[in-house]
């Protein structure tokens, strides 16, 4: 799809040449925002409202330091965010914000975006949760800076930097063979600051559950089974440093992964079966980056490189395998980029912000020999390169800077496609308490490799060329905080957004068989919600809530069972989660004998396992419990139970709509499990 007519140019054109035309406000300075987080630790999310002018959560995870969360858990009570486990809670998991698919989500680490363009989605269970020091969730409109097709949203992980010295060791066991070790330090260096952390996770994953032997109409060759192949080695190392003007860093990260076979019928003691198959997916960025001011504007470049292979083994001989099933084969990534940024204030009414940004990614395949002549025929060795740039200005419309519209442009080319897009954001400040946001915008996505040839194993190359995903958002957003006069002495927020996404040649997946699937351009889809995100604090007391209500539907006319307003899968109707702590001790300073009790229940709604609303999973809801204690001004100790009730076991697939039985799931998920972890300052 080439770029649009001239016509659309024009009237884009206008659109702005209207927006720069508007009367200058008063000679008095204003203050434009700029996006930079700020805020104290303690109760900084009082001011995260300002770090865009759309709509943004900010997840802090020393809030929850101990409780061996990882990435996808923390994510959990992000409204308007569902994360998608696929073979269970500790397998590949995505994220999808506001109904979106996932491949629609940006996930950048420092500046450095994650999405490659071998992979349909960032496994987020696979980045380390320890050295983070702050997750921004954007939903709705995407500033400038971040040069992904951010479609659905941008997950924005930034890592710890330390403004002092510190070392710290983090040390944690749970049940089913979970052990995790981590060590970080911090400190000055070389003018600058330095960071760098070590971390490795094991887990063996063997849980037991009650399996229906595959035969859900017959329940008396149920069995009792204990859950295999369902482990994971993590291995993880950071590195960073950073002064005045240059930055530079290195991650590593290799997770060696089991894939479990489905469940039913499966898992049977003193039984010879197939064992699950086994991926081990070893990464590496660096980065080097300066940047530096002159007069009002302040610029800077960027080079990342990023190298990751994929080896995948099915743990089956060539004589066990059907003639399509792949033995073994590796998939190994290379990508190679450049950016420019820059921001100037012109004048006392614009603050604009340009990106631009050129990748070149290559995928080079190898394994069965078979497989590739047969489904990728015969090519073994892929490349795409890209173009992005990004212009956004924020422009006051009133003398005190409480009144701002947020316009951008973004164009986008990959492999000679391209698309022209555009944003536009109102932000009125009524009072210190009081906030409206609204945005409304464009936006493209471009098939990436994996969508287009598949990944060497379960996932065929595309039957034609996928189209460019398009469509059209809109949100409006009220925010408030302060000190509510009917509560003395307490401190709350509150937010409530209404939002809708319209889409065009929606890329999805689609089981072509038992064994095999490909993403089509299957969908018309139309979503919308309202999200509600909240907490107060009283005293010692503190509580945050979060709610999702969300319509997604199919809305196409492929002249499949998939159309007809049929409810996209995986995206819940409802979701939401509680979350109350009670401190205890002297709170004013961390000393020996302070600590915290919470409880929290988090509850997914009945979701569809597939496209024609005929398969769906059951409501779930779990209750947690924790307990952190200090053992001294350094030292704390977080002990917890994740699932108090067990209920993982009662959750189910059944029909829709129709007669059948219930049967448990495709993954089973572990029930009731228990955490211990000690966290020391060196």
């Amino acid at each position: 799809m080439k770029c649009r007519s001239s016509m659309r140019a024009a009237v884009l054109s206008a659109f702005f040449a209207a927006l720069f035309a508007l009367p200058a406000p008063s000679p008095a300075a204003v203050d434009l925002p700029e996006e930079t987080v700020v805020g104290s630790a303690d109760y900084g999310t009082n001011e995260d409202r300002y770090i865009s002018p759309g709509t943004v959560s900010v997840i802090r995870p020393d809030d929850k330091l101990g409780e061996q969360r990882t990435i996808p858990e923390l994510l959990e009570d992000t409204p308007g965010l569902n994360v998608i486990s696929v073979q269970g809670r500790n397998g590949y998991s995505v994220a999808s914000v506001r109904g979106s698919t996932a491949a629609e989500v940006a996930v950048y680490i420092d500046g450095v975006l994650m999405n490659l363009q071998s992979e349909s989605a960032v496994d987020l269970s696979a980045i380390p949760a320890d050295s983070v020091e702050r997750i921004e969730v954007y939903r709705g409109y995407i500033p400038s800076r971040f040069g992904a097709q951010a479609m659905g949203g941008v997950i924005n992980i930034v890592t710890k930097m330390p403004e002092k010295p510190s070392t710290t060791v983090s040390l944690g066991a749970a049940s089913f063979g979970r052990y995790k070790g981590t060590l970080s330090h911090g400190s000055p260096m070389w003018g600058g600051k330095f960071f760098g952390s070590f971390g490795y996770e094991t887990y063996k994953g063997d849980f037991p559950y009650r399996n229906d032997n595959n035969t859900p109409y017959n329940n008396t060759d149920d069995y009792n089974a204990n859950r295999r192949d369902n482990g994971f080695n993590n291995t993880d190392a950071l590195l960073k440093w950073e002064d005045e003007h240059w930055k530079a860093r290195f991650s590593y990260s290799k997770r060696d992964r089991d894939l479990p076979l489905q469940a039913p019928g499966s898992d049977k003691d003193g039984v010879t079966i197939q064992r699950g198959a086994l991926l081990d997916t070893t990464r590496w960025d660096v980065s080097l980056g300066r940047s530096q001011t002159a007069g009002s504007v302040n610029w800077g470049w960027e080079i990342i490189r990023t190298e990751q292979g994929k080896d995948y083994d099915s743990r089956r001989s060539p004589q066990q395998s059907p003639i399509a099933n792949v033995v073994k084969s590796s998939y190994d990534t290379s990508r190679t980029g450049i950016s420019l940024n820059a921001d100037w204030s012109a004048g006392e009414r614009h603050f604009f912000e340009f990106l631009a940004e050129y990748s070149d990614e290559s995928l080079k395949v190898d394994g069965d020999m078979l497989r590739r002549t047969q489904y990728l025929n015969g090519i073994d060795n892929y490349d795409m390169s890209s173009w992005y740039l990004a212009l956004q200005d924020t422009i006051a419309l009133d003398r005190s800077g409480s009144f701002t519209a947020t316009p951008s442009l973004r164009w986008h080319n990959q492999d000679g496609d391209s698309e022209l897009t555009w944003q536009v954001a109102l932000t009125k400040e009524f009072s210190r308490s009081w906030m409206l946001k609204s945005s409304f915008g464009t936006y493209s996505r471009a098939p990436n490799m994996y969508e287009n040839y598949g990944d060497g194993a379960f996932i065929l190359p595309s039957a034609s060329n996928l189209k460019w995903e398009t469509g059209t958002q809109f949100d409006i957003s009220a925010i408030w905080n302060g000190e509510p006069s009917f509560i003395k002495g307490s401190k709350a927020r509150a937010s409530l957004s209404y939002f809708r996404r319209d889409s065009d040649n929606l890329i999805e997946f689609n089981m072509t068989s038992p064994t095999f699937g490909r993403y089509e351009n299957v969908a018309k889809a139309k979503v919308n919600g309202v999200e509600f995100e909240g907490a107060i604090d009283v005293d010692l007391w503190s509580l945050s809530l979060s709610a999702t209500w969300l319509d997604g539907v199919n809305d196409g006319d492929t002249g499949t069972a998939r159309d007809g307003g049929k409810a996209l899968p995986n995206r819940p109707e409802w979701s939401g989660s509680a979350r109350l702590t009670r401190k205890f001790g002297e709170q004013s300073r961390k000393a020996r004998g302070t600590g915290s009790v919470f409880a929290e229940y988090r509850y997914i709604g009945e979701n569809y396992a597939d496209f024609t609303e005929s398969v769906l999973f059951d409501a779930q809801g779990i209750w947690n419990l924790g307990f952190k204690y200090a053992l001294s001004p350094t030292s704390e100790l977080a002990l917890g139970i994740n699932d108090v009730f067990d209920a993982a076991d009662g959750w189910k697939m059944r029909p829709n709509g129709a007669y059948g039985p219930e049967r448990i799931l495709w993954y089973p998920i572990e029930g009731r499990s228990y955490y211990l972890t000690l966290t020391m300052e060196l």
